[in-house]
């Protein structure tokens, strides 16, 4: 609920509903998408009734790296999200002119920017675990196994490339099987922004004991010591004099004959603790999180209330980039998501009667919707995934539709308290307005 921002003094009070509407699920990060809604809308609310330049505002709040959370919790890795909103902002063009250029008529142009805070992985009272498994064949081939569910986001790839880089070899040399239970060990479930943190984790730790095994084969081979040994392209080489080398099928074929185990299960544990405290709400309640930005540029036609998306801008923090096209596309999906939820996508219902049922009513943004989403990848590093990487399938989605409130009500001097904020809302709340003077 804070947000990104340091808040010493919260009071939160929730409170779950009964209805007879259509039940409710996840939608890539339920509830977190929601609460940055609230947040950074309210975040612009502040600064203009403080008369405070909106970025500067929040640069006052940010959460800063090394400090506690409301809930007392010191989050374990960077908060960049100064960065983010700062390479976000600039990007885009910072503050637009009103009543200039193009605002002249009745097309208004705004521009919004929104910050977050998500968790990845599930909630640490859970006691989340993940296996995997990593063997080589005499041939070299490489073997990868999980259960983890590749959902379309290349969950299955980044594990391939995890075991590459551990053990040195090609892509071509890496065979990943996932999801069947009778051939794969248990991974968990694919939610809560976890595969990568917790099977990543998992199949690193894995490969990384079956290399031991190898470097110390090859350092006896080479008549070297363990610690002047690499792996990379394909082969055992020692460091300081890379002539002097195995190829890695060459070493597989030593380990095979001698009875040395070319195989690593590893059970990766996701760090535990208690319930929050029901008195005071202090406590950890998931592994770490997420900082990032979105910045957006809006054209509202006051007379129609259309709104067209001009201009879309990301910038994550995403600590490590294992797979740069899997995380692009996760972005692109988020932004797509978070503009639907933005401005078309509504359940309706008539006297209890669900009236958008399919998606000719229920309206998602298609391609001609979507203009070009301007990414930046951030690498801080300081993740608790493998090699220092963050999740990003849920956090994706997050600061968009704040950013496109936020644009709209700059473009039109007024705010629309609904979403999705739809031509009809847009109509409304310029009559009230102008009715209220």
């Amino acid at each position: 609920a804070p947000g990104p921002y340091r808040v010493d003094n919260l009071n939160v009070h929730a409170r779950a509903v009964a209805t007879n509407n259509m039940f409710t699920s996840a939608f890539r990060g339920f509830g977190g998408m929601q609460s940055c809604a609230a947040y950074e809308q309210q975040m612009d609310e502040c600064a203009q009734a403080l008369g405070m330049d909106r970025v500067e505002f929040r640069r006052l709040n940010y959460l800063k790296t090394g400090e506690g959370m409301s809930t007392g919790f010191v989050p374990p890795s960077a908060i960049w999200t100064e960065k983010c909103v700062d390479h976000a902002w600039a990007t885009l063009g910072g503050e637009t002119t009103p009543g200039g250029g193009d605002n002249k008529g009745p097309i208004k142009i705004g521009r919004g920017v929104a910050a977050y805070q998500q968790s990845y992985g599930r909630l640490t009272f859970l006691h989340d675990t993940s296996e995997a498994w990593v063997g080589v064949e005499v041939d070299g081939t490489v073997i990868v196994r999980s259960g983890v569910t590749d959902i379309g986001a290349g969950q299955v790839s980044a594990l391939g490339q995890i075991a590459v880089e551990v053990l040195g070899v090609t892509l071509d040399d890496v065979v990943i099987y996932n999801s069947d239970s009778a051939v794969t060990p248990l991974a968990g479930t694919t939610t809560a922004t976890r595969a990568l943190y917790m099977t990543g984790n998992a199949t690193k730790m894995a490969a990384e004991g079956l290399r031991v095994r190898l470097v110390d084969r090859a350092a006896k081979a080479l008549g070297v010591a363990p610690d002047a040994i690499d792996l990379g392209d394909s082969k055992a080489f020692e460091v300081a004099n890379p002539d002097n080398n195995l190829a890695f099928v060459d070493l597989v074929k030593l380990c095979a004959a001698e009875g040395i185990h070319r195989s690593e299960l590893v059970n990766f544990c996701a760090p535990f603790s208690d319930h929050l405290d029901p008195d005071t709400g202090q406590g950890q309640a998931h592994p770490d999180y997420v900082y990032g930005a979105h910045a957006i540029e809006v054209s509202v036609d006051i007379e129609t209330g259309e709104v067209r998306v001009l201009r879309s801008v990301a910038v994550h923090d995403i600590g490590q980039c294992i797979n740069r096209a899997a995380v692009e596309g996760q972005i692109e999906g988020g932004t797509q998501n978070g503009q639907g939820y933005a401005l078309s996508e509504e359940m309706l219902y008539d006297q209890g009667r669900l009236i958008t049922p399919s998606f000719s009513e229920y309206l998602m943004p298609t391609a001609m919707d979507m203009p070009r989403v301007e990414i930046t990848l951030l690498e801080s590093r300081s993740g608790i995934g493998p090699y220092g990487a963050k999740g990003i399938g849920e956090p994706a989605i997050t600061p968009v539709a704040p950013a496109i409130a936020n644009a709209i009500a700059d473009a039109i001097g007024v705010r629309v308290f609904e979403m999705p904020i739809t031509p009809e809302r847009i109509v409304t709340a310029l009559r009230a307005a102008a009715q209220s003077g």
